[in-house]
């Protein structure tokens, strides 16, 4: 009987043990660095910096959301879930357009299921230089390129097109498709708009969301600017 007690003792110790164990298993979300000063840049320039985020817990680490305090901060998480021990780069860029003159704090709201610490706040600051009136930030200027392409035959392209075009011939342009930008506008015209309209379609299939037809082709462009942005070319005789 004696024995019999003491292994139902023995049990019942062991099993609150291990459920003492298993409640003490948990994520928990540590930062490298949850506050970031960037110093002194440019107004217009873009700050960007990596907070290394890592599961030091026991357990899967699940984060579930990473909020800016405002647009102009955006964040990148190439994945939502840590398993223990395991670091993850939460990406953050910051455009300063519009603060210069002034010292910045702009945040970063990390929610995960930590049940310690479920929000982290993460911070980058620093001051913003007065830009000057003739310059222009190398993001704006990014934001502002497209590819624009002429579809007609070289002869047709060299006595007049549209500034900054390029020519591909439309029957060449199956060959040019693994060449163009995926990531960019692409602008497409010929004469009177017939072929770019077939060619968007084209691109718009082979994964290119972003290409336009330009309606009415160069035709519509001269008539309704009477050849304003159109280069043309005095061809010379040696």
């Amino acid at each position: 009987m004696r024995k019999v007690q003491y292994w139902i003792a023995v049990v019942l110790v062991a099993s609150t043990a291990l459920i003492a164990v298993v409640a003490q298993a948990a994520p928990r979300l540590d930062v490298d660095e949850p506050a970031f000063d960037f110093g002194s840049v440019l107004e217009g320039e873009t700050v960007t910096h990596s907070f290394v985020l890592t599961n030091t817990g026991d357990a899967l680490l699940v984060i579930q959301q990473a909020r800016a305090s405002c647009g102009c901060t955006a964040t990148f998480l190439s994945k939502k879930t840590l398993a223990p021990g395991e670091s993850l780069a939460l990406e953050t860029s910051l455009r300063t357009n519009g603060y210069g003159g002034r010292t910045i704090n702009k945040t970063v709201v990390v929610k995960s299921n930590d049940p310690d610490d479920p929000e982290v706040i993460l911070s980058l600051t620093g001051t913003v230089l007065e830009g000057n009136p003739y310059g222009i930030p190398a993001q704006d200027l990014r934001d502002s390129f497209y590819l624009l392409l002429d579809l007609r035959q070289p002869e047709d392209y060299a006595s007049g097109h549209l500034m900054g075009a390029i020519n591909i011939p439309y029957d060449e342009l199956d060959s040019w498709i693994t060449s163009l930008p995926h990531r960019l506008t692409i602008i497409l015209y010929d004469q009177d708009g017939s072929l770019s309209d077939l060619a968007a379609k084209i691109l718009a299939n082979a994964g290119f969301p972003e290409a336009k037809s330009l309606i009415g082709g160069i035709d519509q462009w001269n008539k309704l600017y009477n050849q304003e942005y159109v280069v043309l070319f005095k061809l010379l005789k040696p």
